[in-house]
């Protein structure tokens, strides 16, 4: 009844949510919305819902030892994931945008990747990237590391996966689920000893970790064209630095600082 899910999109929207989670209810709302078309004669029409904002803590970032025990190819239970969270940390990508890959996008002798679409969480592959539209698609290109570039070769070679296939795909050809790469993810932490002690580590937290590293070498225009961010202050915004690793590198200035009353 059209009334009752109204109803029900009313209460979700009131309840004390973070904006992630409320944007969650309003898409399944309106994909319940565009399947009613198919059960019932009555024309149903769709109401706009608002979008919210994340209120959300963002994400941390991995240090330099976390990201070698993460990956870590011995504990990982299957290959595809392991390279699919590989290329996100190497090459700055969303979840969404890795569970989107297909291997025509890849050019292994430049050693680059173009970045031309991402999947939603229900699967369902966009032609235009996060932040862009079908008139306006956001294309970008990012540099492949030589590790990433030389797995995933081999392994797109060895099963065969062809130009427009998924490369990291379930059964039927079909991408990898959100839901279970989180899964997927946690377990891996577990078994790499990855402490979160107050951080929040998520998948996001490889594309934070890319834009941190990559700006130590780089200008803030480069990092914000391989990162597709709209601006340089959304770069400087993911731009974080690890505690531990910037305790190593302030080591150097204590003779300077032992001598400032000298």
């Amino acid at each position: 009844d059209e009334l009752q899910v109204k109803d029900v999109a009313n209460y979700l929207m009131n309840q004390d949510r973070s904006g992630s989670w409320k944007n969650s209810y309003i898409e399944t709302l309106g994909s319940i919305y565009k399947e009613c078309t198919w059960h019932t004669s009555k024309i149903i029409t769709k109401p706009i819902f608002p979008r919210f904002a994340r209120n959300s803590k963002k994400a941390d970032i991995f240090t330099t030892q976390e990201l070698n025990a993460i990956f870590n190819p011995e504990i990982w239970e299957c290959r595809p994931e392991y390279l699919l969270f590989l290329c996100m940390a190497t090459c700055g990508l969303r979840l969404g945008e890795a569970r989107a890959i297909r291997a025509c996008q890849f050019d292994f002798n430049a050693k680059t990747l173009i970045i031309d679409g991402f999947c939603k969480r229900n699967g369902e592959r966009t032609n235009y990237n996060k932040k862009g539209s079908n008139e306006d698609t956001k294309l970008r290109v990012v540099v492949l590391p030589d590790i990433t570039g030389k797995a995933l070769n081999s392994f797109i070679e060895e099963n065969g996966i062809l130009p427009n296939d998924y490369v990291f795909s379930e059964r039927f050809g079909l991408p990898l689920r959100q839901e279970y790469l989180e899964t997927v993810l946690r377990r891996v932490f577990i078994k790499a000893d990855i402490k979160k002690n107050g951080r929040k580590l998520v998948p996001h937290s490889f594309r934070f970790t890319y834009v941190t590293r990559m700006r130590r070498n780089l200008e803030a225009g480069t990092v914000q064209q391989l990162a597709g961010h709209s601006s340089v202050e959304m770069t400087d915004y993911y731009t974080r630095a690890a505690i531990p690793e910037m305790k190593k590198t302030v080591q150097k200035a204590l003779p300077a600082a032992n001598s400032l009353f000298e």
